[in-house]
């Protein structure tokens, strides 16, 4: 197979880098809860797995802005304190980041959790000193969703050259987040999505673990 070339490999987080779905299950249970709502069953959890929370209380349980809103607040209350911790790095992870930067290739998270979550998360796993630049949504600054993540990385790494900059994903919500950013999206199948939904979105290429991402370099 033919090495890609890219310099620049921005990475999603949930479901990519780490296996969060633990600690973002109790959290909306927690606030579900607080809110007198019924618990969710863990098969119902994939769709928080990648967009906006707020988008998916929204579209996917039918809530209005205001009790949307109030349910985040009991979301944050829970993952502040303990949910961001109940994650753990996919296997291979440490290897590939540091195989890739050995490769000359310049990192960067860009994840639709707030970036200040995914510095804490990065650094308690060890591998925050492989990234150039941790990016995620910051509210104040406008950058709310996938599309601008990426925009706000590229423009951090002062990345003019968007050929030079491919991301990784495990969902459709990267795939379509890179597309209106401009660069394309190796899928991978170990997170929360499937072969099948990378296909359909328009995935570059498709892999199974985080040895294949390396290979692929």
């Amino acid at each position: 197979m033919k090495k890609l070339d890219y310099s620049v490999v921005l990475f999603d987080l949930d479901g990519t880098v780490i296996d969060s779905l633990k600690g973002i299950m109790n959290a909306m249970n927690y606030s579900f809860a607080k809110m007198g709502l019924s618990e969710i069953a863990e098969q119902d959890f994939l769709p928080f797995i990648g967009p906006p929370i707020i988008n998916t209380l929204q579209k996917h349980f039918g809530m209005d802005l205001e009790t949307a809103n109030k349910t985040i607040e009991y979301y944050h209350e829970y993952y502040k304190e303990t949910g961001w911790k109940e994650c753990t790095l996919y296997n291979g992870m440490k290897q590939l980041f540091e195989n890739l930067r050995e490769k000359g290739k310049k990192l960067a998270l860009a994840t639709n959790k707030p970036n200040y979550y995914a510095k804490q998360i990065l650094k308690h796993h060890d591998v925050d000193k492989y990234f150039h630049y941790i990016g995620g949504t910051d509210v104040e600054k406008g950058i709310v969703n996938k599309t601008l993540v990426i925009e706000d990385c590229l423009n951090r790494l002062d990345i003019t050259d968007k050929n030079s900059v491919i991301m990784v994903g495990d969902r459709r919500f990267d795939v379509d987040g890179a597309f209106g950013a401009g660069i394309k999206t190796i899928g991978v199948t170990y997170g929360y999505g499937d072969r099948e939904e990378l296909t359909q979105c328009g995935a570059l290429i498709i892999v199974d673990t985080a040895k294949e991402v390396d290979e692929l370099f």
